[in-house]
């Protein structure tokens, strides 16, 4: 009873199909978005000569967060060797990569059309900070596609723990990075707080393991099969600590602007 046993849906399961018709969907709803988009402009997203980012980069941004955070599962697993968390780090490490893709994919339609996307990956300015996180990024997807294929081969055990811990800290820098492009931008006094790298961290803490838990509970469902109270009390009550924490650093940002008066007129 204590071994854990892991099953697959095979290709001739109705679940499996479905499943794939959904995502199809999606797919085909926001690929016609973006479709609209680029025949019509970017004014459609919200963008403005005030507004200079639309809901494209606010959806990035959040996947990017999320994609973080959603590894959460399999770093406790993993890193602090919570056995009850082991199972689950799968899902967990997969998520983690198509959240991050998605918010990359999103990002590219802000570079106004698709071909200035061979620039941006051929031409570094490393001045800035979203440049470093181009390295990140495609860091994160590598360290994390090696993480699941030493979860799921028994030959590699012995380096299992070792990538596993690497992951975790990369996603740490990752998510400082994504968390310093807003707190070193000085032309925007809202943003400009050292304070936002590590609520970054905190948000995608909160962010990912909301999606992760909502994604656990969908496949679970439709699969017929149940997750189990302990497992759900746990991940509740994880949730809730980090949904206090991102309180917590939200009080103190703001707090602080208000301490300087320059800031008045932005907080209120």
């Amino acid at each position: 009873m204590k071994k854990t046993h892991f099953s697959e849906w095979g290709i001739e399961s109705p679940r499996y199909w479905g499943m794939l018709a959904v995502l199809g969907a999606v797919v085909a709803i926001a690929g016609g978005a973006v479709f609209y988009m680029e025949h019509n402009g970017h004014w459609v997203t919200g963008m403005t000569n005030q507004v200079v980012w639309g809901i494209p980069h606010v959806f990035a941004i959040f996947l990017i967060v999320a994609a973080s955070g959603a590894l959460n599962v399999a770093s406790i697993g993993t890193a602090f060797d919570k056995k009850i968390y082991k199972p689950l780090g799968r899902l967990s490490a997969l998520l983690a990569i198509t959240l991050l893709a998605g918010g990359l994919a999103v990002l590219v339609l802000d570079l106004g059309q698709p071909g200035r996307l061979l620039i941006a990956m051929t031409h570094y300015n490393f001045k800035s900070i979203f440049a470093w996180n181009i390295y990140l990024y495609m860091g994160f997807m590598g360290i994390v596609a090696v993480y699941i294929w030493f979860m799921m081969d028994h030959r590699m055990k012995p380096y299992y723990k070792p990538v596993g811990v690497l992951a975790f800290l990369w996603r740490l820098i990752l998510t400082t990075g994504t968390g310093s492009i807003f707190a070193f931008i000085v032309a925007r006094q809202g943003y400009d707080a050292a304070i936002l790298a590590p609520m970054f961290v905190i948000m995608s803490f909160a962010y990912g393991l909301a999606v992760y838990i909502l994604v656990l509970m969908f496949a679970f469902k439709v699969d017929g099969r149940d997750i189990g109270y302990a497992i759900q009390r746990r991940l509740k009550n994880l949730l809730g600590v980090f949904a206090a924490a991102v309180f917590y650093f939200t009080l103190v940002y703001h707090l602080t602007n208000l301490y300087g008066t320059e800031n008045h007129a932005y907080e209120a």
